[in-house]
């Protein structure tokens, strides 16, 4: 490894407050009782216009900057602040709770800068159950942060529901028709375990678009129906034509990789379907750029990651994200040539950093697929497990 995962924050603990759910749930609870939260920390909220954003002096550096606390605790995708003066959230966190906690410190140790005395995380929560007279145990476990009051998102689900692609092909059918799981890939190192769940799967049929392929089926964001196949040459390269094809045939054009027809992969976000609930319970998300780089990781247990088809983020990938209930975003880029996967990393670390915590891990293999299990399990979980405390502060 390049870089350590202890570089993600200067705060290593074990909360007995581990549960997501639950915090989100508190997150709430202190969200609807807002008001006194400022009230108890000496400032007024001023609301502006678009009842997004409250404005309020920082009462954690303790500034008297009218303007200078900016809470989003009705933004678009996540509630959040800022501070525009001292970037408090830099020490604590940028979430609801991280800000209470900053407040605490300012308030109980007279915290002003990095170095100075500050609360912990759980002596934060506990502060939050007994002003709000609340029980962590008894709070609802199954539903996440709830995101309803903004006009906005609701908007945005309303048409997304109505333009994102829907499956027409019934798994069964495909499963009847494809060896699965794919030989090419059990060569390749892979599970049977692990590709017969995502239906790896071998096209034998002579005149199919997806002959001499390993097929891998691209579901919808419900799981239930296949949108598409993306295919990769079961051949390696020719070194006179520089394609794909099988050895015993002459040169022609036969890509490493094909999509079936109408297959818009810039929209789509690979295992969603399966993802979705371990990124809003863990609040991480991880982006690589295939589907084997999902399975290695399925492999070793990490089951919060999606691949971008390539090295480029996509509007409606990214709106995906928005979507997932992630807070915090892990970048793994192929690292076959290194220079160009590092440029994609950086670019869309760009796109996401302003609503997310984004970090790029480098590997010391060509892509997560050439890693072992326990390769996993060393070199990138440790990675995930600081992102969720990062998440929880």
């Amino acid at each position: 490894m390049k870089n350590s995962p202890q570089s993600l924050t200067k705060t290593t603990f074990l909360s007995k407050y581990s549960d997501q759910a639950k915090l989100n749930q508190l997150t709430n609870k202190v969200r609807e009782n807002i008001d006194g939260i400022y009230d108890y920390f000496g400032e007024r909220p001023r609301y502006n216009g678009s009842d997004k954003v409250i404005l309020s002096p920082c009462f954690i550096h303790g500034g008297d900057n009218e303007g200078a606390l900016n809470l989003y605790h009705n933004a678009d995708y996540r509630i959040h602040y800022k501070c525009r003066t001292h970037l408090c959230e830099e020490h604590f966190g940028s979430s609801l709770l991280s800000m209470v906690r900053g407040g605490l410190s300012h308030m109980k140790y007279d915290w002003q800068a990095a170095g100075d005395q500050t609360l912990t995380f759980d002596q934060t929560v506990d502060w939050l159950l007994e002003k709000l007279d609340l029980n962590f145990y008894t709070l609802k476990d199954a539903e996440t942060v709830d995101l309803s009051n903004s006009e906005f998102l609701r908007t945005i689900n309303a048409v997304t529901e109505q333009e994102r692609p829907k499956g027409t092909i019934e798994e069964s059918l495909y499963r009847s028709k494809a060896e699965i799981p794919s030989p090419y890939h059990l060569g390749r190192g892979y599970s049977k375990e692990v590709l017969e769940r995502y239906g790896v799967g071998l096209c034998s049929t002579k005149g199919r678009l997806m002959y001499d392929r390993s097929m891998v089926p691209i579901y919808d964001d419900g799981g239930d129906y296949i949108l598409g196949f993306s295919g990769r040459s079961i051949h390696g390269k020719c070194e006179e034509c520089n394609h794909y094809h099988s050895p015993s045939n002459d040169c022609h054009v036969f890509p490493k990789w094909r999509h079936t027809k109408d297959l818009k992969t810039h929209k789509l976000l690979y295992n969603y379907w399966n993802a979705q609930q371990y990124i809003q319970e863990s609040g991480v998300i991880i982006l690589v750029e295939s589907p084997g780089n999902v399975w290695r990781l399925e492999e070793a247990g990490v089951k919060n990651s999606v691949a971008i088809f390539g090295t480029s983020l996509g509007s409606d990938q990214q709106r995906l994200i928005d979507e997932s209930g992630a807070l915090s975003v892990i970048l793994i880029m192929d690292q076959d040539n290194n220079q160009a996967g590092q440029r994609a990393a950086e670019v869309i670390k760009r796109k996401l950093e302003k609503l997310y915590r984004v970090y790029i891990v480098d590997i010391n293999k060509n892509d997560i697929g050439e890693m072992s299990t326990n390769e996993v399990t060393e070199d990138i979980k440790p990675w995930i497990e600081q992102a969720r405390e990062v998440y929880a502060l």
